[in-house]
């Protein structure tokens, strides 16, 4: 995938790894003061207080809030426990603050928050269009791989969606640069002068599509004077990149936090979506959209349903897709929450400030300094009633307010997977098997599983 080259955060990772300020022990909060103590001791403090919890209190009074730092094998296990074991619908990620946007897009399209390309349309495709996503400075990697193309024989077109002078913009065959706020217009005004000049497949359109002609008569009322009016750029500039995305063969698209982090991001990322849809460009060599992540596994976030969807990108409000899961799981329908949509991350914090969620399990982030209204947030984890559970590598300003401090292992200690935009899974190779008294997440949740001692359809209680 990488083609044997390495981006910055990969070339000095190690450092975090052999870093003296790790957490080595777990800790446990006595006379107000986190002390060190053995396993036993911490993993019983949960197991206790989680079980009371539940007997009081029900499934509800517990959620989950990790990252997008972990692998496969974590995810899932704790969307097994969250979900199937406990019952709690208080599930999600600090995804969710940074690249929601892409599931919702992906969903609103496709049905389904999956991503239709692969890194190796990058090699095929003969334009490629980069929406808000300056991929020189967040994937360099990838940046490198689209620059041995340029370098090639048969270089793509590149059309670069940023308002600001990137590299991405520097070496882009077209640069369209909008005034903040204006994404949707600008997109309406491409797909206006596709339609218009008859650059759509009518039979994709026809055969996988519904929606096509309210589409085209929203767009109808955003010619490329009318979008360069609101957005701030030449009419031309639309006419030409439209041109290069409507008679392009092959059509790559990528979407990040320029869209992402702007007025109305779902609005215009679905746009991108729809460029694709009405020109046919998915499911062949060199035709796909990637609505890119921010961190290194926040897609596996959503495909193991660690941030509150189901695994495997099923739908809570689909009967069929639960009950498929209960039965994969051995367990009945009921137990799987999707009485309605799962809690997100903020409406999970308003529960604690409320005092209804009494029990937090918090993964490889650090909400105490990444959430909006951090007085606040601080407060909520500061509440004696809360008891707090955190899991990390280094003591951050979360732990230091836990009642639990557990040592995880990083990702060099573990050999665990994650699905990749260029094949299955990837498994990446121990390159230390010191542990210490470190553990891998999914060991956390596995000896939770076996100590809560849930009941399948099988065995009981």
């Amino acid at each position: 995938m990488n083609h044997g080259r390495l981006d910055p955060k990969d070339l000095f990772g190690w450092q975090a790894n052999a870093s003296p300020d790790r957490l080595t022990t777990p800790l446990i909060r006595r006379d107000g003061q986190l002390r060190p103590c053995d396993w036993d001791t911490a993993m019983n403090a949960i197991v206790q207080r989680s079980r009371e919890l539940l007997d009081s209190h029900g499934p509800s009074a517990i959620g989950f809030y990790t990252s997008g730092q972990l692998f496969l094998e974590e995810y899932y296990t704790q969307a097994v426990i969250a979900h199937g074991a406990i019952g709690t619908n208080h599930v999600d990620g600090n995804t969710r603050l940074c690249t929601a946007t892409a599931a919702e897009a992906l969903k609103e399209s496709f049905g389904c928050d999956g991503q239709p390309g692969s890194y190796t349309d990058v090699d095929h495709a003969d334009v490629i269009a980069l929406f808000g996503h300056n991929v020189a400075e967040t994937q360099t990697v990838l940046w490198a791989r689209m620059l041995d193309r340029l370098a090639g024989d048969t270089p793509p077109a590149i059309v670069c969606v940023d308002p600001r002078l990137t590299p991405v913009a520097r070496q882009a065959t077209v640069h369209l640069a909008p005034l903040p706020g204006t994404n949707v217009a600008l997109m309406n005004g491409l797909l206006h002068e596709i339609i218009e000049h008859g650059w759509v497949d009518r039979e994709y359109i026809d055969a996988h599509t519904v929606g096509f002609d309210e589409l085209r008569n929203r767009v109808a009322e955003f010619p490329p004077q009318r979008a360069a009016e609101i957005c701030g750029v030449d009419a031309d500039d639309i006419r030409c990149a439209a041109r290069l995305l409507g008679t392009a063969e092959r059509l790559l698209s990528t979407v990040l936090q320029g869209f992402y982090q702007s007025h109305q991001a779902t609005a215009a990322a679905v746009q991108v979506n729809n460029i694709h849809l009405v020109r046919g460009m998915l499911g062949k060599p060199g035709c796909g959209i990637l609505q890119m992540n921010g961190q290194p596994t926040a897609e596996n976030t959503r495909e193991c349903g660690a941030d509150g969807d189901l695994p495997g990108f099923r739908n809570w409000s689909n009967d069929e897709h639960v009950a498929d899961l209960a039965r994969v799981w051995n367990i009945e329908p009921q137990q799987i929450p999707h009485y309605a949509p799962p809690t997100h991350a903020m409406q999970m914090f308003r529960y604690a400030e409320e005092g209804t969620l009494r029990m937090l399990w918090v993964t490889a982030t650090n909400p105490a300094v990444s959430l909006p209204e951090l007085s606040r947030i601080r407060d909520i984890l500061a509440q004696t009633r809360l008891f707090l559970v955190v899991e990390d590598i280094f003591m951050t300003e979360t732990a230091e307010l836990a009642d639990v401090v557990l040592p995880a292992a990083a990702w060099a200690r573990k050999q665990e997977r994650s699905p990749m935009p260029t094949a299955p899974c990837t498994s990446p190779k121990r390159p230390s098997s010191h542990q210490g008294s470190r553990v891998a997440t999914w060991t956390f949740f596995s000896t939770m599983r076996g100590a809560w001692t849930f009941a399948t359809r099988t065995a009981g209680r």
